[in-house]
């Protein structure tokens, strides 16, 4: 079970980093590729709860294993005066991670709307520049006749 977890976290958040690095180029750039817009601010529905509960549940599993072999534990005493319980961690990311989620989640769904009201937007623009290039082509083939 922890081994498909694992790499299902692996190859979940390493698809978003796919899209998203890409995006940040075009954009350091400033070019124009409203696929890429759409597939950065869509692509993280599918691949960010995924993502979260592979997360949840490698670490929901780990706990049982640490805390019956007390790997990753130090306890007192010892040189440093210093003890950790790995499993106490464990726990704490479990929490963190749904609460993590969530916002991050939240946070997402606000930038995609943005992101989708100004890709609209720019599309729009772009449809009309298009239709008022073709207005003038149609016009200066009009004029050209004329002037025959």
């Amino acid at each position: 079970k922890a081994v498909v977890s694992t790499q299902s976290t692996g190859v979940v958040w390493s698809a978003i980093e796919v899209v998203r690095y890409p995006f940040y180029i075009v954009q350091l750039y400033g070019w124009y590729f409203p696929k890429l817009t759409w597939t950065r601010y869509n692509a993280w529905i599918p691949l960010y709860p995924t993502g979260i509960i592979c997360e949840a549940l490698l670490a929901f599993w780990c706990i049982g294993l640490v805390s019956t072999s007390g790997r990753l534990s130090v306890s007192l005493p010892n040189s440093l005066n210093f003890a950790f319980d790995f499993t106490l961690y464990l726990k704490l990311h479990l929490v963190m991670t749904a609460i993590g989620g969530v916002s991050l989640i939240s946070y997402m769904a606000s930038q995609r709307s943005r992101a989708m009201k100004k890709l609209a937007k720019l599309s729009s623009y772009a449809e009309v520049q298009k239709r008022e290039i073709d207005l003038i082509k149609i016009r200066q083939k009009k004029e050209s006749k004329k002037a025959k």
